[in-house]
């Protein structure tokens, strides 16, 4: 299961984020980490006032920040990408909120020199990521790791 919600009037956002263009591109990165188990991801986008009070009462970080991830089901030890075991979750995997902030978004795809599409879904992955234990600020080791890991999930949530 896939939620979005956003605090912009969808006629202003692109069509590809919309609700069952991000549906389309989430069952792919869902099917690939967690194969035949049903998972639910809720996904917010915002601006940056709203992202900075986030960080401020839920990090102690009082600035806009591109991306937040709020895990469920995962922290410490990361899931396998690609899964190398099986493991029973139940009925479904709930593995928490992704909230990305499209001011930030917009202005560092500009910065960066890359679509804003592209630098949506290197946000959303990179928020899929810190849901499911990968976190790039434990050291050296782990960043390396989840940055191959984001490579290996962009490919599949942009394509050839």
């Amino acid at each position: 299961m896939f939620e979005f919600s956003s605090d912009f009037d969808p006629n202003s956002l692109p069509d590809w984020l919309s609700e069952s263009a991000l549906g389309s591109r989430w069952k792919i990165l869902s099917a690939f980490s967690f194969p035949n188990i049903n998972t639910h991801l809720s996904l917010v986008l915002t601006d940056d006032e709203s992202i900075q009070e986030l960080n401020r009462v839920r990090r102690g970080k009082d600035y806009a920040t591109d991306v937040l991830s709020f895990p469920l089901s995962f922290d410490l030890t990361p899931w396998e990408l690609p899964p190398n075991k099986k493991e029973n979750f139940g009925p479904i995997l709930s593995l928490g909120e992704i909230v990305i902030s499209w001011d930030t978004c917009k202005a560092q795809a500009k910065s960066i020199g890359h679509s804003e599409e592209d630098e949506f879904f290197r946000l959303f992955v990179h928020g899929f990521l810190h849901l499911i234990g990968y976190d790039h600020e434990r050291g050296e080791e782990d960043e390396a790791l989840m940055k191959e890991k984001e490579d290996l999930c962009l490919d599949l949530v942009l394509g050839p």
